[in-house]
């Protein structure tokens, strides 16, 4: 079997499991489409909701790191491990006293990661900058990037908002696209339809690959 065939196989399985499943798909899209609607008109809950189901996630991630590092016996850097297991189980049983501490450290990690991406993509821009043009492109990204981390740090509960709305906003995008790709896998037509381009495309790509 050469790579198209298996490609083909491949993708018709999934145009087959889309086609069975399509129902998966248009519930999935319809819970997107309220949680977004949600986190638009009620930015507060929904951060709220994120930000504990954040802590949570801290909480286990902190005690698997401890649990680990203490089945570890004799490895290097176990006790490293089980150091920051600790600290996270802290974290985040602080965030889960109260609301309040449980959006501020959603908010203040999402700054840092802002800016770490954003001296990340920076410093990646002055690196290529010899080789490809528009790094400039690469700088205003990591530019952005760090006035938005900062900007959440200097205002929390603005940015938190801002967040929360965001995801929404992302939340029914995607909701929408999914409910249009549920309907549009369920026509009696649309495995045809779906695979006649796919091979269509498929075929360009291969005469474009062997000139």
């Amino acid at each position: 079997m050469n790579d198209r065939t298996m490609g083909s196989s491949l993708f018709q399985d999934a145009l087959d499991f889309a086609k069975a499943n399509w129902w998966l798909f248009l519930l999935g899209g319809v819970l997107y489409i309220i949680f977004g609607v949600l986190a638009l008109s009620r930015p507060v809950e929904a951060l709220l909701g994120l930000s504990v189901l954040f802590a949570c996630f801290i909480l286990v991630d902190g005690v698997i790191s401890v649990v680990r590092a203490l089945m570890a016996k004799g490895a290097d850097g176990r006790w490293w491990v089980f150091f920051g297991g600790l600290v996270s189980v802290a974290i985040a049983l602080y965030a889960l006293t109260g609301p309040v501490n449980a959006m501020l450290l959603f908010v203040y990690v999402i700054a840092f990661q802002a800016i770490l991406f954003g001296i990340a993509v920076f410093m990646f821009g002055t690196a290529i900058r010899k080789i490809v043009s528009g790094e400039w492109l690469l700088y205003l990204t990591g530019i952005l990037s760090i006035l938005f981390g900062l900007a959440l740090i200097w205002a929390p509960g603005a940015g938190g908002m801002s967040v929360s709305m965001m995801i929404g906003a992302w939340a029914l995008v995607v909701g929408v696209l999914r409910v249009l790709f549920a309907f549009r896998v369920a026509q009696p037509g649309a495995a045809r339809d779906v695979t006649w381009h796919a091979l269509a495309c498929r075929q360009r790509v291969f005469r474009i690959s062997t000139r």
